[in-house]
């Protein structure tokens, strides 16, 4: 959607093959097999340099009748159009999400906005359960101000068809219910299958292992995207991080290597953003979870603070919860959520990560002043003020 491949071929003489499917990789020969599907033909490729993108698929659940005509999975823009499809034509009433990350909470709303009964079956007792507690509270409450039935606890174990391949109820390990539309929003898996029959090595994740040049185990031969890991640079570790930006930064890297470049991707520090309904949910590095795994002595400070000017129009509360360590005040962390000003101001915290910033300095950074926009004292100075007190000295 974002270029064309007539745009590719006149911008940048990139020949696009869409409806080719690359089926072995042959490293030795430096050749891939490809199959053309349009005119069902098959034929080897040489390669000089070569890049693995292949992304990652939607994680279905294998239970008995998963496959159903209705029962949907959100990865890409055709499965969009599936739903939005389907739901066009069938009017379904009662919907069930299952899975409580950030596709499966993006799409309670867009259920709810086409009327449907909403309900979001979970398998911990509160949603987005890789983030802080309190503000997967906050996340709760939006979904229940909305309308959401919230499911903890629930795991699915069938799915119950009709005569036309439709589920119309599903068993869980709580009880059974009838649906009219499923979602299955269960993470994704990497794509490695082809990669991996060719000898490209794996990580721990699952995922393809890589290094800062995008580099495979295999000569000449890269990776890029959803199918590969990166590297944290708070944890140190090879992690499995399925976003576009970060995608888009590796790939940029590995073609520039691949035609004979020096380039490198360092890793991140973990930063996203998404939206419940009116709610702002965004973070950056680790949770208090994850860092104290990781060996680090940790101490959190959360807050609440107005957006702006209290008596400006549209202020409102902002909840920011900083991870930081005991002793050195280093920050590991930080997560927050509100209604107005939470996505943009993760980029300061990440940012922070970046230079390895510690409470102390982030409390004397000088941002940008003006009632539309903050208070004299923006959410992320005052909550980096109260937790330097926590600060063991």
């Amino acid at each position: 959607m974002v270029r064309t491949p007539r745009q590719f071929k006149e911008k940048q003489d990139i020949e696009v093959k869409t409806e080719h499917r690359v089926t072995k990789i042959d490293p030795k020969e430096k050749k891939v097999e490809v199959v053309n599907l349009a005119k069902s033909e098959r034929e080897w490729v040489p390669y000089d340099k070569l890049i693995i993108a292949t992304g990652a698929r939607s994680r279905r659940l294998n239970i008995p009748g998963s496959n159903a005509l209705n029962i949907f999975t959100l990865k890409d823009l055709q499965d969009g159009i599936r739903i939005r499809n389907y739901v066009d034509e069938k009017r379904p009433r009662r919907g069930a999400i299952l899975g409580g990350g950030f596709i499966g909470l993006e799409m309670c709303e867009a259920f709810r906005l086409r009327d449907m009964e909403t309900f979001l079956f979970c398998r911990r007792d509160l949603p987005a359960g890789n983030l802080e507690r309190e503000i997967s509270e906050k996340i709760l409450k939006e979904l229940e101000e909305n309308d959401v039935h919230f499911m903890a606890y629930y795991e699915p174990v069938v799915f119950h068809l009709n005569s036309h391949g439709e589920v119309t109820s599903f068993e869980t390990t709580q009880g059974s219910y009838p649906v009219d539309i499923v979602l299955i929003a269960a993470g994704v898996i990497p794509n490695v299958e082809i990669a991996q029959e060719a000898g490209v090595e794996l990580g721990k994740t699952g995922a393809i292992r890589t290094d800062a040049a995008q580099k495979t185990n295999l000569s000449d031969i890269y990776v890029a995207g959803d199918c590969c890991e990166v590297f944290n640079l708070i944890s140190q570790d090879w992690v499995h991080t399925p976003l576009g930006d970060i995608a888009n930064k590796q790939g940029r890297v590995a073609g520039e290597n691949g035609a004979g470049g020096k380039a490198t991707f360092l890793g991140v520090v973990g930063s996203a953003a998404f939206k419940v309904f009116e709610l702002e949910v965004a973070f950056t590095g680790l949770g208090t979870r994850a860092a104290k795994q990781y060996g680090f002595d940790v101490d959190s400070q959360m807050i609440e603070a107005e957006s702006k000017v209290g008596y400006m129009p549209g202020a409102k509360p902002i909840f920011i919860k900083l991870i930081f360590e005991r002793k050195s005040g280093r920050l590991l962390g930080a997560q927050m959520t509100g209604k107005e000003g939470v996505a943009r101001r993760i980029n300061t915290l990440a940012v922070a990560l970046h230079q390895k910033m510690t409470i102390d300095e982030i409390a004397r950074l000088d941002f940008a002043y003006a009632p539309p926009f903050s208070a004299p004292l923006d959410p992320i100075l005052i909550a980096a003020e109260q937790a330097a007190k926590k600060i063991v000295r």
